[in-house]
Formats: structure tokens, sequence, C-alpha cells
């Protein structure tokens, strides 16, 4: 009897203090993947969490979400249980989320086009950011990767 006794005292401290928090409902909008070189969708994904990092967190390990960029979350809010509801169903019904193979993907893309946005990160390792320098030489039109086993193997005597 008195373990019993015991056992509920500590289960009401526990609530008291936020052993058991309530979720509660955000909107995460999120950059998404999959539509060309250098763009992206943002979507507004549904999320329930305790708080706004763990629902980033979830937000950022959906399928499509970038999940290499570190600014891959746009924005979150928290929203009542109305708004989380409305939106999953927007969701639901969103032709970039329901395209499941490539051919739906070209299919369904005349819905979504008009959504698609420039990617506005820099990466420092993709060949197009980096700058070319003055010396390097070209035949023609195609770079010469080692210009000096070049010159020694096109040596005019």
């Amino acid at each position: 009897m008195k373990r019993n006794k015991e056992m509920k005292i500590k289960r009401n401290t526990a609530k008291e203090y936020g052993g058991d928090m309530a979720k509660k409902y955000y909107l995460v909008t999120a950059k998404c993947g999959h539509v060309r070189k250098g763009n992206y969708i943002p979507v507004v994904f549904a999320v329930e969490a305790e708080s706004g990092k763990e629902a980033a967190a979830i937000a950022r390990q959906i399928p499509r979400v970038k999940h290499d960029h570190k600014d891959a979350i746009l924005s979150l809010y928290e929203v009542s249980r109305e708004e989380f509801e409305k939106q999953a169903l927007i969701n639901k019904h969103d032709p970039y989320l329901k395209a499941t193979n490539r051919h739906d993907h070209e299919t369904l893309s005349v819905l979504f086009e008009h959504r698609i946005q420039p990617e506005t990160r820099m990466d420092k390792n993709k060949a197009a950011n980096r700058e070319v320098s003055n010396n390097t030489m070209h035949y023609g039109k195609e770079r010469i990767r080692n210009p000096r086993k070049w010159l020694r193997m096109n040596e005019v005597a």
C-alpha cells in the first residue's frame, strides 16, 4: 500500500515538471529538391513535436528535404491543431509530394513549376562557383589538365 502511494506521488511530480510534455503543433517551411540543378521548392510541412528545435530536426529528415543544407529550414512557427490538420490535408493533395517516381514527377511538373525557386546558397565545392586562374592552358576549347606533360609530349623538334 505504501509503495502505491509513493508511485502516485512520483508520477504527479514528473508531470508538473515537464516529464510528460504535451506535443505542440508546428508548420515548418523547408527547401525540397529534385527540381533541376540549383533549384528548390519551398514546402510547408505540418510537424508535431515538443519544441521548435525538435520540429526542425524532424522536418529535416522528411524525404525530399535538402538534408545537407544548413539553410534547409526556411521558417518555423507554432500553430493550433486546426491549422496543423489543414496543412496536413493540403500536403496530402500536393502534386509535388504525390509524385512517387520520375515519370510522375515529369508528368505533374506542370502543376508545380511556378513554385520552383533558384538556390541562394553558394557551394564552394561546385566547379561553377570556383574562379578559373588566368594561367590555365587550352588546346582549342579543351582545357589542358597537366600543361608540363602536354608541352613535353607535343614538343616541336
